[in-house]
């Protein structure tokens, strides 16, 4: 369920036209804009939200759950106040009524009201502003193509190559490629969570940065030792 590529930006938009949006809370996920989030629903709550949502404005809203959540998973566990809304796309209905789809990240969104808790939670959401950055900015472009360098680079670290995992595109929007690699990063989820709550790009952008070259940094020196150990003493 992790978003491995990005998602072609679309058009800046509101959350939602009503401000409602139903909330499909998640442990261990946190949903970025401009990425995309496979899933496959078959929980009978969620089945119902899917229904629900692509009757009306085909949005679902993603939080991250707060931890403890396992003692009222069933009920309704606490979940973080941020989120990002998601517009379904390619959903596909199984003959036993669970469902596949992709959400397709948006915008960040702040969770307020819960007005009404079964057999989902629909919540008045505000939408979280972004803030811009000159593309053209020469320092700008060559951050984000380190950035998308070292996603790459990991990606396939942690696939052994069997999986793009990242697109080195220099025409992929700055924020895309950010939070691209924010949802990839394998880190613990509070830390993908302060990412998400980061209202500075290029902060977010820094601190993604940091973060993927101590990850690969790490990964380069285990390898280094795999293939020490691998040749062992008396090894010529």
């Amino acid at each position: 369920m992790k978003p491995l590529r990005p998602a072609a930006p679309p058009a800046l938009e509101c959350a939602s036209p009503s401000g409602l949006v139903p909330v499909f809370p998640l442990p261990g996920v946190v949903f970025f804009p401009r990425t995309i989030l496979p899933f496959h629903v078959f929980e009978p709550r969620y089945r119902a939200m899917v229904r629900d949502a692509i009757a009306g404005e085909a949005l679902i809203a993603v939080a991250l759950l707060r931890p403890g959540w396992e003692a009222n998973y069933e009920g309704e566990p606490a979940f973080h106040e941020t989120g990002t809304v998601g517009r379904i796309e390619d959903l596909v209905s199984l003959s036993d009524g669970k469902f596949n789809l992709r959400l397709v990240g948006l915008q960040r969104v702040a969770f307020g009201e819960v007005v009404r808790s079964k057999p989902y939670r629909l919540v008045r959401v505000r939408a979280l502003g972004e803030s811009t950055v000159d593309e053209s900015d020469p320092a700008i472009r060559a951050g984000k193509l380190d950035l998308l360098a070292s996603h790459g680079c990991l990606m396939r670290e942690l696939t052994d190559g069997t999986e793009a995992g990242a697109v080195f595109d220099e025409r992929i929007p700055f924020e895309t490629a950010v939070n691209g690699a924010c949802a990839n990063l394998p880190v613990e989820p509070a830390v993908r969570q302060s990412l998400l709550e980061e209202n500075d790009l290029l902060a977010r952008h820094r601190r993604a940065s940091a973060l993927l070259d101590e990850i690969l940094a790490r990964v380069f020196r285990l390898k280094a030792l795999r293939s020490s150990d691998e040749g062992g003493p008396g090894v010529n």
